[in-house]
């Protein structure tokens, strides 16, 4: 499973904690698939989208032939020096 939060009118999205229902405004471009350590017990909420990046779910959705090129691609949206 994957949450995705709304997406405010300043273009920030709004994250809230499924364990104590704080919320955040989060400026992140790329997507509304938050995931925050909450103070209310010191863990990343939602757990799933804790494990969407660092579990690898996130790049394995991407076929491996296609990651390199994918990876380059987003570096440059985002101005970043990539070597050809």
């Amino acid at each position: 499973m994957l949450i995705f939060y709304p997406t405010l009118s300043n273009g920030n999205v709004l994250w809230t904690c499924d364990n104590c229902d704080r919320t955040a405004e989060v400026s992140w471009p790329d997507t509304n698939a938050v995931a925050l350590v909450c103070i209310c017990d010191g863990k990343v909420h939602p757990k799933c989208n804790n494990d969407w990046y660092y579990k690898g779910l996130y790049w394995n959705r991407i076929p491996m032939e296609n990651r390199e090129r994918y990876s380059r691609g987003r570096m440059k949206q985002h101005g970043r020096n990539t070597k050809e």
